[in-house]
């Protein structure tokens, strides 16, 4: 060490660690400005989610992480394979941790049970598809994890909640 670094009192192998964690420091945040805009904390490409049943008959798509107390929207998309009223059902997660706070178009029935909310829908006339449009607010954080079925078809359906 030379003399000036002595009367300083500069420590060079400590400033050094310093300097790294800094660096690793400004990565991290980097990182999570990233993964924000892309939509990790909710509101980007990253959050959407859909899945399709294995018969076809049914679509969903959702939010797959969204916020504690903000709407969401379950866009779902029915094949009517039989004349008549529709029939959805909701069932464990979605039931039990999210309330349904409206929709688009209207149940024309709505039947409750423990684990399960049954709706009946007029279909569209003359259309071979339904869409729903269901507006869900979740009641807890976590991870909320249900099945959307209507007939035999069935899609899991999980959602991360954030506070």
């Amino acid at each position: 060490m030379d003399e000036a670094s002595r009367i300083v009192g500069e420590d060079l192998a400590f400033q050094r660690k310093v300097w790294r964690f800094q660096r690793l420091g400004w990565f991290g945040m980097a990182v999570l400005i990233l993964l924000a805009m892309a939509g990790a904390f909710g509101g980007g490409p990253l959050s959407y989610a859909s899945a399709r049943s294995d018969d076809g008959a049914l679509e969903v798509a959702w939010e797959r992480i969204e916020r504690l107390g903000r709407s969401s929207e379950l866009r779902i998309r029915i094949r009517q394979l039989a004349p008549g009223p529709l029939e959805l059902r909701l069932e464990e997660g979605l039931v039990e941790d999210v309330e349904v706070a409206g929709g688009q178009p209207r149940p024309v029935s709505e039947t409750r049970a423990p684990g399960r909310i049954g709706m009946r829908f007029e279909p569209p006339p003359g259309e071979q598809w339904a869409e729903i449009l269901l507006n869900l607010r979740a009641t807890r954080p976590g991870l909320v994890s249900g099945t959307l079925a209507a007939g035999a078809s069935r899609v899991r359906v999980r959602i991360v909640v954030l506070p």
